[in-house]
């Protein structure tokens, strides 16, 4: 043990570099002195080596979200699954495991994805490695907040979540890491618990644009399982349209890397709760980004202050549908009452002893909204509102949406338009794990949630610190347009910020 304590010391003193490629036992190393502090795994995979694979990422580690079905079990960070085990693997990670990627755990998460500060789960609050020397817990975010503390602490080269609604971003931008939410449909969902099932993807968080890359590269492909997972022919119609794009080139000089690209920044997320420190991130990024070639312009995305509240009220109502399955009987620990035969009062004291407060609150809020008089005053309006926000995306990007045209040709960009837009990924750093609870907690998705709300593409990039806590940038890009958004987040993450 002391020798271990030794080892573990003097990889410390080294100088790291963010793109140096941890092994297995420097992970799990990691492991041992990192997630008794962080709480970020709380099932590990024993280290076997038989198990090798050989593939194209032989040798790499990965977690997995606890709501992403594995062979460990997939508990949601919820009493209600705290025995179960999934009886198949999610797609996502068996085509990671058959790539030689080694799974090394599952990480901590807010109850079944619903909050974004990593306090709502049956195993404790997972917790922030920053500031690294500070002895104040600090959130990592979440929902995917278990993922993105594992990848800080390098006890994990990749790792999965799940993004509803900025749950793989938000929790990136704290931690310091590269989050990224695919294009909805690009990579299966086939063995994920939904929550919200229009708006979930599988995401992906990293150290560095070029592990994203690699990996999403393999399981980002068609699956049978999974009826909203892109066809061939939707991504094949996607892939022409990107290289019917004369105006961007891919063989530009190297002080120019990203010349023709053409960024928007949207005024509309300058929000009241931004904090000087995201505003002046935001300011830095986008002159990094003129520096590499683009030209920044600024765009409108009006409907914008509406996204918030519209995508709560859609989420919620899919989560109180996606949800009845765990009444103890199809799904879930059973907990009957103790003197009863009512099917109705078993259901009730399973849910009531199963789901979590905050789990509860939604699921409520959610089943009102759906009830006869609200449906027309909340959810109808809510619909429109995402079709509006699709629409102006739309028309801000000068690639046409593949599920809105069948031309396979972009035409000459206007003047107005652009490739991608740029704006932070959270309001301010980090809060203090336990401090920032209340309707506060809820505005911190107001960064992310229209990416998920078109379905759009989106990538976190870390940028530079704040008192030692970490900030992010985000990049978002026309539906299916994967690519553009790594490349712009692969340049952008290579300068200093």
């Amino acid at each position: 043990m002391q020798l271990l304590l030794t080892r573990i010391k003097l990889n410390r003193l080294r100088p790291v570099c963010r793109y140096s490629t941890p092994s297995l036992n420097d992970t799990y190393e990691a492991i041992s002195v990192h997630n008794p502090r962080l709480n970020a795994l709380p099932h590990i995979h024993p280290l076997d080596p038989t198990q090798e694979v050989n593939g194209p990422l032989s040798g790499w580690s990965f977690a997995v979200k606890s709501n992403i079905a594995s062979p460990l079990p997939t508990t949601c960070a919820s009493s209600m699954l705290s025995s179960y085990t999934s009886p198949f693997s999610a797609t996502a990670v068996t085509k990671l495991e058959h790539a030689g990627a080694r799974m090394i755990g599952t990480s901590n998460m807010d109850e079944f994805g619903m909050g974004s500060l990593n306090q709502s789960s049956v195993h404790g609050p997972a917790h922030n490695l920053h500031p690294e020397n500070g002895n104040v817990l600090h959130s990592p975010g979440g929902s995917s907040g278990g993922s993105a503390a594992a990848v800080a602490a390098r006890m994990c080269r990749v790792a999965l979540g799940s993004d509803t609604g900025g749950s793989v971003r938000l929790p990136a931008s704290w931690c310091g890491v590269v989050g990224f939410k695919p294009s909805y449909g690009r990579v299966s969902r086939y063995g994920l618990v939904s929550y919200a099932s229009s708006l979930d993807s599988v995401g992906i968080l990293a150290r560095s644009t070029r592990d994203i890359r690699d990996t999403f590269n393999i399981i980002s492909a068609p699956d049978p399982h999974d009826m909203t997972c892109m066809s061939k022919s939707l991504r094949s119609r996607i892939d022409t349209l990107c290289a019917s794009r004369e105006w961007i080139s891919h063989n530009t000089i190297a002080s120019e890397p990203l010349k023709g690209v053409r960024v928007g920044v949207p005024s509309e997320f300058w929000v009241d709760e931004l904090s000087p420190s995201a505003i002046d991130a935001w300011k830095r990024g986008a002159a990094k980004l003129e520096s590499l070639g683009c030209d920044v312009i600024p765009v409108s995305l009006p409907h914008t202050p509406h996204t918030l509240p519209a995508y709560y009220t859609l989420a919620l109502a899919e989560a109180s549908s996606n949800l009845a399955r765990f009444d103890g009987i199809r799904f879930g620990t059973r907990h009957p009452p103790t003197q009863s035969t009512r099917a109705s009062l078993k259901y009730a004291q399973t849910r009531t002893m199963g789901f979590g407060d905050e789990v509860k609150r939604r699921i409520l809020l959610g089943t009102f909204v759906m009830s006869a008089r609200a449906y027309e005053n909340y959810y109808l309006p809510s619909q429109r509102i995402r079709r509006l926000v699709q629409r102006e995306f739309n028309r801000i990007f000068a690639m046409p949406n593949a599920l809105c045209t069948t031309n396979t040709k972009t035409d000459a960009r206007n003047v107005d338009k652009v490739d991608a837009i740029l704006f932070p990924t959270a309001t301010d750093t980090a809060p203090v794990q336990g401090s920032n609870n209340g309707l506060s907690a809820y505005v911190n998705d107001v960064m992310t949630v229209s990416a998920n709300m078109a379905g759009i593409p989106a990538i976190s990039v870390p940028f530079g610190l704040c008192e030692g806590m970490p900030l992010g940038l985000q990049i978002a890009a026309q539906y299916g347009d994967d690519d553009l958004v790594l490349r712009i987040a692969r340049h952008l993450e290579s300068q200093p910020a």
